[in-house]
């Protein structure tokens, strides 16, 4: 009878712990599994403590397996919760350094094509002439970014080319932004991403998302 009550309690609990399927938040599977094993304790107590126990000994174990679990489960709350909201501190934290990566890298390239184009001598090229000296064959909908490392995520999208302006798209592939139903410039959805626009004035910076 030991053996089957051991083999019910692990399919039960491994039945409930694929329930919410596959997905990268694993605190639902958990925490059905710990309903399921919650409610497979109530009925092992209840099996356990029928006659010919007493009531006192039935009180008394009903007692103490009420404060246990009352106890795991606060203690499993704080779990999820500090979990949470380390999930979320870590995000903000890659977010501004996100958003402190491309304000740092982005605007340098532009303003390195804006001092060529304002030094030039003899007959001046333009501002996208200028630009495709430093960025060979570039156009509209490139990412010219290249990146530093094996992790890097930084996409730099041209998103705007003519004689007068350039337009850069600046975007994180896996950092969340402000908004997340904002559409990005590659087609995703809700990640971080900032422009920037060189004319013949200077560089322009609008925070996107």
């Amino acid at each position: 009878m030991l053996l089957l009550w051991l083999i019910c309690g692990f399919v039960l609990v491994s039945v409930a712990f694929f329930i919410p399927g596959n997905q990268a938040e694993v605190w639902p599977n958990l925490n059905y599994a710990g309903i399921a094993a919650l409610l497979y304790l109530l009925a092992l107590v209840g099996y356990a403590m029928r006659k010919p126990f007493g009531r006192k000994a039935q009180i008394a174990v009903w007692a103490a397996t009420f404060v246990t679990l009352g106890a795991l489960g606060m203690h499993w709350t704080g779990m999820d919760a500090t979990s949470h909201w380390q999930q979320k501190t870590l995000l903000r934290i890659r977010e501004v350094i996100g958003r402190g990566i491309i304000r740092a890298e982005v605007p340098e390239s532009l303003l390195t094509v804006f001092d060529t184009f304002h030094h030039q001598k003899g007959r001046k090229a333009t501002l996208q002439q200028v630009f495709l000296n430093h960025y060979p064959g570039a156009k509209a909908g490139d990412n010219i970014h290249k990146p530093h490392h094996e992790g890097d995520s930084l996409r730099v999208y041209v998103s705007s080319l003519s004689d007068t302006l350039v337009a850069l798209a600046a975007q994180e592939m896996y950092v969340k932004g402000r908004e997340l139903s904002f559409k990005n410039f590659n087609g995703r959805i809700g990640m971080v991403q900032e422009r920037f626009t060189l004319t013949a004035k200077g560089v322009r910076h609008e925070s996107e998302n």
